[in-house]
C-alpha cells in the first residue's frame, strides 16, 4: 500500500495572529476615538453656544441697566441697594453651583443686585411739604400735576439722602401754603396704605419702612424729590425643575406687584451664579463685594464702577470639558465678565469742586 505524503501545513502562528489582533484593535479605538470625539463635538459646540449666548443677553441687558443708573436722581443717592452681596434666603438661594471660589466668602452663593434706574421719559417732581414730618400718606408737589397717571408707583427721596418707594393711588389739588409752598396751585401724591394694589404703602406714612429702599426706621423724614424712575432687581434661583435661572423684576409694570408678591421674568436659564463687586471715584482698581455708603456731600463715596461675572452652564450630559460643582452637579461651565459705569455718576464727578477732581 503507498502511503501519501503529507504537503507544507498553512496558516498563522499564535504569535500572528496576536500582532494583528493588536493592530486591528489599536486602528479600531483611533476609528471610535474620532467618531465619538466629532459626536461629542456635534453635540457640545450647540450647548456651549446657547449657554455663551444666553449669558451674553442677560449681560447686556444688566449692563443697560447699570448705565441708566441714578440718571434723573439727586448726587448722593444710594443708587446701588447695600446688603446683597450673597443671596441669603436660605429656602430659595441655589447654594454652591460652580461659582468663582474665594477664600473670603465661606458660603458661596449667588449675590443679588439692585438699582435705581431712570429712561428719562418723565422728569422729576419737586416736593414742597410732607405733612406730619413723614407721618401722612400724602406728599405735596411744587408744581400742579394732576396728570400723573395712577395707579403708579414712585420713588421718594428726601432731604437727607433716603430713598423709598410707593404707589400713588390717587391725586388731589392742594393750596395749602404748609413747608415751602408758594401760594399757586400744588398737587398732593396720595400713598393711602390698604388702596394700594402692591402692598407698598404704609398706614403710618411715608418714612415707615417698607423692605425697599434706605428707610430703615419711622423717624420724621421730609421728601425733596418724587421721581418716576424704575427699581431694578437681578437675582439667581431655582425654577420648578431644578434648574438654575437669572432673573430680573422692575417696578415699571404695577401689575407685576399683585398683593405685595414680587413676580420676577426670566431671562436666561443655565445662570448659577450672579457675583457683584463695585468700586468708588479714588480707588478705581480696588474691587469690594458689598455696594459701599454714598455719603451726602463727599463725591469721593461715589460708585464709579460695577463689575457683573456671570457664570453659565451648559445643561447636556456627557459632554467634553465637564466639570463637577460643590454641589455635585456636573456640567461645562463658563464665564463671562462685564464692567459699566453709570453715566449719572460721570456727570457728577465733572461738577465736583476743583479740589476733590485730582482722583478722576
Amino acid at each position: 500500500m503507498t502511503r501519501r505524503q503529507a504537503g507544507p501545513q498553512s496558516g498563522f502562528s499564535l504569535i500572528e495572529l496576536m500582532v494583528a489582533l493588536t493592530v486591528t484593535l489599536v486602528v479600531t479605538g483611533a476609528i471610535y476615538g474620532l467618531l465619538s470625539g466629532g459626536q461629542s463635538a456635534f453635540r457640545r459646540e450647540p450647548e456651549l453656544t446657547d449657554r455663551q449666548q444666553n449669558a451674553r443677553v442677560a449681560l447686556n441687558l444688566i449692563m443697560r441697566d447699570i448705565a441708566n443708573a441714578g440718571s434723573g436722581m439727586p448726587k448722593f443717592i444710594q443708587t446701588f441697594s447695600q446688603n446683597l452681596n450673597n443671596c441669603t434666603n436660605n429656602a430659595t438661594c441655589p447654594a454652591d453651583t460652580g461659582r468663582i471660589t474665594r477664600p473670603d466668602v465661606p458660603a458661596e452663593v449667588p449675590d443679588e443686585l439692585e438699582m435705581l434706574t431712570n429712561s428719562g421719559t418723565k422728569e422729576n417732581e419737586p416736593a414742597c411739604h410732607t405733612p406730619g414730618n413723614g407721618n401722612s400718606s400724602q406728599v405735596r408737589t411744587v408744581r400742579q400735576t394732576n396728570s400723573v397717571q395712577v395707579p403708579q408707583i414712585v420713588l421718594l427721596f428726601t432731604t437727607t439722602g433716603l430713598w423709598t418707594i410707593r404707589e400713588v393711588v390717587n391725586t388731589s389739588t392742594n393750596n395749602s401754603r404748609a413747608g415751602n409752598c408758594d401760594p399757586a396751585p400744588h398737587t398732593g401724591l396720595n400713598f393711602n396704605a390698604g388702596r394700594d394694589t402692591t402692598g407698598l404703602n404704609r398706614p403710618s406714612g411715608v418714612c415707615e419702612p417698607n423692605g425697599w429702599g434706605t428707610i430703615v426706621d419711622n423717624g420724621a423724614c421730609e421728601v425733596q424729590e418724587v421721581s418716576f424712575a424704575t427699581v431694578v432687581r437681578y437675582r439667581v434661583r431655582l425654577d420648578a425643575s431644578g434648574v438654575p435661572v437669572l432673573q430680573r423684576w422692575s417696578s415699571d409694570d404695577v401689575n407685576l406687584l399683585t398683593g405685595g408678591n414680587l413676580t420676577y421674568q426670566t431671562i436666561a436659564r443655565g445662570i448659577e451664579d450672579l457675583e457683584v463687586q463695585y468700586t468708588q471715584a479714588p480707588t478705581p482698581n480696588t474691587w469690594v463685594d458689598g455696594a459701599p455708603q454714598v455719603v451726602n456731600n463727599d463725591y469721593t463715596t461715589l460708585i464709579t464702577q460695577v463689575r457683573i461675572t456671570l457664570v453659565a452652564r451648559a445643561e447636556g450630559k456627557k459632554l467634553q470639558g465637564q466639570k463637577t460643582s460643590a454641589s455635585g452637579r456636573t456640567n461645562v461651565r463658563g464665564t463671562l465678565t462685564s464692567v459699566g459705569t453709570p453715566r449719572a455718576t460721570l456727570v457728577n464727578l465733572n461738577s465736583a469742586p476743583a479740589a476733590q477732581r485730582q482722583w478722576f
